[in-house]
């Protein structure tokens, strides 16, 4: 079982029997209780909110405890992780979504979802030669730098990113829309199983459920959830792999996609409608490592090339004529600091580099009169100066939870000192 795991998991795990796995009313319900333990005393004793309808307080009332424990003690037995919405390795950016999972269900540790940067991999069951030749190049390159996958595990493109992890070794995610030990897609059991030795299968859904058609809508936004961008192999007008581009979109994430091949091929009009929506175009790997590269250079495998010349200056001014400059030099394999320092560097500094002439950047970031702020804010500010963050980082620096940031970052926004990008990063105005 998981370490870490919290001491409410049954109680977590009754609330899914209670509610259903994908049902968000769970949530709106526990707005108006300080913790779950406290809604489960008032249910135990009949006391339930106003509200609720008379079907959901008679699911509310056949739940029992001991068959969640039951559950967490089958689970046990046939080796399967159960993380709950408490459990320090329950995936962050699961957290931030409408409606999270409650309890998931895991072969295999989860824990790598929150120290990389994920991509969902989406595309057709009879995907091209074209797309699955190109998905196979491009993903190969991606597990170089350090980028690792999730997929619907469907058939095709989706079940094809885990396969090259697995060929090289890497972790990569499956996310079902069914139980764990269910046989879908039908003759798939050891193919999770192998998923689950090296990365992790993962379910909202108990071990044996059988998935419904509203189970795969429920399971995108999972998909779409705990990755950072979408990546469209192949897509029709109405391929089901649009469902979760379009999730992601709500929530704020980067879709990516491959340019089609026949851009009058009837295959690839979902891909070519994304492009003119403004999905980003994918030509080689390094279109998606390098829109992460900024924020997240401490989750990738990020070395600069010792052909190339990288200098990066910065230049600070102010009001009151305070000014520095620092110059991070590399050729030739030779620097004055080691390439440790140089990416710890990178990762403070929102960077472009022109790979094909080695010009030199310079980011000038203007100070601003910070005596009016908040304490809060004014650790942001600093954090800030240092270039682009996303708002995990910053929950992460500063040691605060996301609603307190996010309430600061808006004041500042007012005030036209923060500038908010997408994908819920921040940058000084």
């Amino acid at each position: 079982m998981t370490e870490n795991r919290s001491e409410n998991l049954k109680y977590w795990v009754w609330l899914t029997i209670a509610f259903g796995p994908a049902n968000p009313r769970k949530w709106e319900v526990l707005e108006g209780y300080n913790s779950i333990v406290d809604f489960y005393d008032d249910a135990v004793y009949g006391r339930f909110p106003k509200g609720l309808l008379s079907k959901e307080i008679n699911s509310i009332k056949s739940a029992s405890m001991l068959t969640a424990e039951k559950t967490i003690a089958y689970c046990e037995q046939k080796g399967i992780n159960i993380y709950c919405y408490e459990d320090e390795d329950f995936p962050q950016m699961l957290r931030e979504i409408s409606n999270p999972p409650s309890v998931l269900f895991s072969l295999g540790d989860l824990s790598f979802i929150n120290e990389r940067v994920i991509i969902a991999v989406v595309g057709a069951r009879d995907s091209s030669a074209y797309s699955l030749n190109a998905e196979r190049v491009l993903l190969s390159s991606l597990l170089k730098k350090g980028i690792r996958f999730a997929s619907g595990f469907a058939v095709g493109a989706d079940s094809l990113a885990n396969e090259i992890s697995l060929e090289a070794n890497e972790k990569s995610a499956a996310v079902l829309a069914c139980g764990l030990e269910y046989d879908y897609p039908e003759g798939t059991t050891s193919f999770k199983l192998s998923i689950g030795k090296c990365g992790a299968v993962i379910s909202e859904y108990f071990p044996n459920h059988k998935p419904r058609s509203k189970d795969f809508v429920a399971r995108n936004r999972l998909l779409a959830g705990l990755s950072m961008g979408v990546f469209v192999v192949e897509a029709s007008e109405r391929s089901g792999a649009l469902s979760s581009a379009s999730m992601a979109l709500n929530q704020g994430k980067d879709i990516f996609t491959i340019v089609p091949h026949n851009i009058f091929d009837k295959r690839y009009f979902g891909q070519r409608n994304l492009l003119k929506d403004g999905a980003i175009p994918v030509f080689s790997g390094e279109d998606i490592s390098n829109e992460y590269i900024s924020n997240f250079s401490h989750r990738l495998n990020f070395i600069p090339n010792n052909s190339e010349l990288v200098s990066i200056e910065r230049k600070f001014n102010s009001s009151t004529s305070r000014e520095g400059s620092g110059t991070i030099t590399k050729q030739n394999g030779r620097s004055s600091r080691s390439v440790r320092e140089i990416d710890r560097s990178l990762n403070q500094i929102e960077k472009g580099i022109d790979e094909d002439k080695g010009k030199t950047l310079s980011i000038t970031a203007t100070y601003v009169d910070t005596s009016d702020l908040s304490e809060i804010q004014k650790r942001i500010y600093d954090e800030l100066s240092n270039g682009v963050m996303h708002v995990d980082q910053l929950c992460e620096k500063l040691s605060l939870d996301i609603s307190i940031i996010f309430t600061e970052l808006t004041e500042l926004e007012l005030l036209g000192i923060v500038k908010s990008l997408s994908g819920k990063r921040y940058m000084l105005s």
